[in-house]
Order: C-alpha cells, then sequence, then structure tokens
C-alpha cells in the first residue's frame, strides 16, 4: 500500500491489520502527474507473481482474486479484465461496464490492440497481469504530463501479449466530482492525443495487422485527432478557461471535420462568450453524447 502523503485515517486503519502480507509505504505527496512513479515503487516492491491494482475510492468483489488468478493460471494471456460495478458516492449502483462482454471474447491480438486505440474497454480496478509482462515493458507507463496510467500500460502490454477477458464482476468503480476524469477534464482530453500518437508510432506491419473491412483503424485514429480540438474546447469551457476554449473551438471550426462539428464548435464559442458551458446543448443537438 503506497500512501501518497494523505491527510486522512489511512496509517490507523493499515495499523490494524496484523498481516506481514500487508506493506505500508508512505510518501510524501507526488500528485497525480506522478502517479506512475507510485505504481512502480509497488512493482518493484512486490513479491507475487501477478499484480493487481486498487485504487483509494475503488473495491473489489471477495472472490475477484481467485477467479482471475485460476483462469490465468490455465491460459497464457499476461492480462486479464472483466466487468466493473460503477457507483455513486453513497454506493447507488450506476452501471456495469462494458454492457456486453461477448464482443471481447475471442479476438485475436490484433483486434484486441485496436479496441484498446479505439476505446479502451477495460476499467483498472478489474485488472490482473503478470509481474513478469509489467516488467518486460519497463513498468507502468505515465506520459509526461497526463493524469493517467493505465491506458498507456495497457497499450504497452498489448503488444506483447494476449488478454483474456471474462464476463463477471471483477472490480467496482466510484465516480464522483471530486476525480480527476471530473476535475481535470482537459487534461482527460489531451489523453485522446497520446493514443493517436501511439498509433503512428507503431511499425508499419502492425499498422496493417490491424486494418481490416469492418474496422478502418487508421480513419479512426484520424478522425479522432481532427475531432479533438473540439472536444478541447469543450472541456475548457467547463473549466472556465474561456481565451483556451475560444482557441480550441476556432482550430476545430477550420480542420476537415464533420459539419455537426463545427456547428457545435461555433455554438461553443458563443457559449464560451456567455461565461457557460456547452455540455447542455450539446447533448440536446445529440443525446448520444450527454456529458463527456
Amino acid at each position: 500500500m503506497i500512501d501518497d502523503g494523505s491527510t486522512d485515517k489511512t496509517a490507523k486503519i493499515v495499523s490494524q491489520f496484523k498481516d506481514d502480507r500487508i506493506k505500508y509505504i508512505r510518501q510524501d505527496n507526488k500528485g497525480i502527474l506522478r502517479l506512475g512513479e507510485s505504481y512502480n515503487l509497488a512493482l518493484q516492491i512486490s513479491k507475487g507473481e501477478y499484480i493487481a491494482v486498487l485504487e483509494g475510492d475503488d473495491f473489489w468483489p471477495s472472490d475477484k482474486l481467485e477467479i482471475q488468478i485460476d483462469a490465468m493460471r490455465g491460459s497464457d494471456a499476461i492480462l486479464s479484465w472483466g466487468r466493473a460495478e460503477v457507483m455513486d458516492e453513497k454506493g447507488d449502483l450506476l452501471a456495469v461496464l462494458p454492457n456486453y462482454m461477448e464482443r471481447f471474447m475471442g479476438l485475436s491480438r490484433e483486434e484486441q490492440l485496436g479496441n484498446l486505440l479505439i476505446e479502451n474497454p477495460m476499467h483498472s480496478c478489474t485488472i490482473v497481469c503478470k509481474k513478469v509482462a509489467l516488467q518486460s515493458i519497463g513498468g507502468f507507463k505515465q506520459p509526461e504530463g497526463l493524469p493517467f496510467v493505465d491506458g498507456s500500460t495497457w497499450l504497452e502490454l498489448g503488444l506483447i501479449g494476449d488478454f483474456l477477458p471474462i464476463d463477471a464482476v471483477l472490480g467496482c468503480y466510484r465516480r464522483h466530482d471530486r476525480q480527476i476524469s471530473s476535475t481535470m477534464k482537459s487534461s482527460m482530453v489531451r489523453a485522446g492525443l497520446y493514443f493517436t500518437e501511439f498509433y503512428k508510432s507503431l511499425p508499419a506491419d502492425v499498422k496493417a495487422s490491424l486494418a481490416h473491412e469492418d474496422n478502418d483503424i487508421a480513419a479512426r485514429m484520424d478522425r479522432k485527432t481532427r475531432e479533438i480540438d473540439y472536444y478541447l474546447g469543450r472541456a475548457y469551457l467547463r473549466e472556465g478557461k474561456w481565451s483556451d476554449a475560444r482557441e480550441s473551438l476556432l482550430k476545430a471550426i477550420k480542420e476537415d471535420n464533420l459539419p455537426s462539428i463545427k456547428a457545435k464548435a461555433i455554438l461553443g464559442i458563443l457559449c464560451g462568450l456567455l461565461r457557460t458551458d456547452l455540455e447542455w446543448l450539446a447533448a440536446f443537438i445529440d443525446p448520444r453524447e450527454g456529458r463527456r
């Protein structure tokens, strides 16, 4: 357990458990942009064959580790994952994601990597991976200036081994207004650029292996790159960064985007002048969007 300079009762609670397997390390607060250092410190200290990550606001079903380790011992997979229950702050169930695990079963390594690039359906609280696989890629990967470790690490692992999806709830994820995905919207949008840059950096033969008729990864990555300024501007509006929002939305208008994206970017500029965000209007125009 790595305590990143918390101000709560973590140390007192941990001290109540008399179990030599529990290792408690307290450090000065490094912050979310150095999260990878904390993960890799835990990786370095760990002695087990398998690694699972549990953030402070998430929790596991009691049989999670038993299910996943038993499954992985009968498989060549380097990582297993499953469905996650999404809870609110009161513990009420909001959703179970992904909705349909069947679409992720029996995929080739190329199809697996394609899914990670497009949508990353795996919640970190459901992951168990082999320690030796993590060590082989140099540990957990955190892109500079971005507040996440999971997606970038799973992409690197996806290049070297197979993943095992399990149709069971293997983690519980709390959603609240204080978490990074809510408070650092623009950083989370910029994370999308990491995925497109990762795709561009792949060798030509790997890119070729990802291409197939039903899922043109190259085209989707290109569209994602072009649309990023719209979503970045939208995030800046939510953060009250009006000048940054206007700059990004103007870029989105100049890009070769769909007319609907350009129209919403124009509306976003007007919203910025009114000092409000675009969420209610974007959802009205396209109910599928909701609050991204």
